[in-house]
């Protein structure tokens, strides 16, 4: 095996690990809290030494971050894709589905994302502020281009925003069995009548 090929390996294995501890701390994360899981529970879960984590994250808060981070690209390709060339209604009801969908996909990040959204004192606050904005902008934006104030079109997106991650949370933790075609157009109706 060449140099270049071990080196490939090596990459793709700590990527995996990376991947294996951030699954594992998103799973704990939501169902105790970011401060009751420890890194011992976590290395445990992922099936790793701890000192793995350390050696990826140097901290608890840099795994919190990097949770962050990769759900803000997630949440970020996934409204890129859905709302290119869309506005108004047709945009707002795109970024409901991605979120839904997310929810729906990723329910222990949707979880951890919003149960930390309004815990200002977290040394991570600036990457749940990016995710936020991440989720904002394209409604923000369409909004404000439609006329709307820029304190009113904040206050709207969040209230869209809001209402569907309130709601699909809803729906996966008191109503599984709901489809998610159920659940988007009990949330896209709501909104139609508001």
């Amino acid at each position: 095996m060449t140099a270049a090929g071990r080196q490939d390996g090596r990459v793709a294995r700590r990527q995996g690990t990376r991947e294996a501890i951030m699954d594992a701390a998103t799973e704990l994360f939501a169902a105790r809290g970011v401060t009751s899981a420890s890194i011992d529970e976590i290395a445990e879960k992922a099936g790793i030494a701890k000192g793995s984590i350390y050696y990826n994250f140097e901290s608890k808060a840099g795994l919190v971050e990097a949770i962050m981070a990769r759900n803000s690209e997630l949440l970020a390709a996934a409204l890129q894709q859905a709302t290119e060339g869309r506005s108004g209604v047709e945009l707002r009801d795109e970024v409901v589905r991605v979120l839904l969908r997310l929810v729906q996909e990723h329910a222990a990040a949707a979880r951890v994302m919003v149960t930390e959204l309004f815990r200002t004192e977290r040394s991570w606050r600036e990457s749940i502020e990016v995710w936020r904005g991440i989720a904002l902008l394209p409604l923000v934006s369409d909004l404000e281009a439609g006329g709307t104030e820029p304190v009113v079109a904040g206050v709207q997106a969040a209230a869209i925003v809001g209402a569907t991650l309130m709601a699909g949370l809803e729906w996966l933790v008191f109503h599984p069995e709901r489809s998610y075609e159920q659940v988007a157009s009990a949330v896209l109706g709501t909104l139609a009548r508001s």
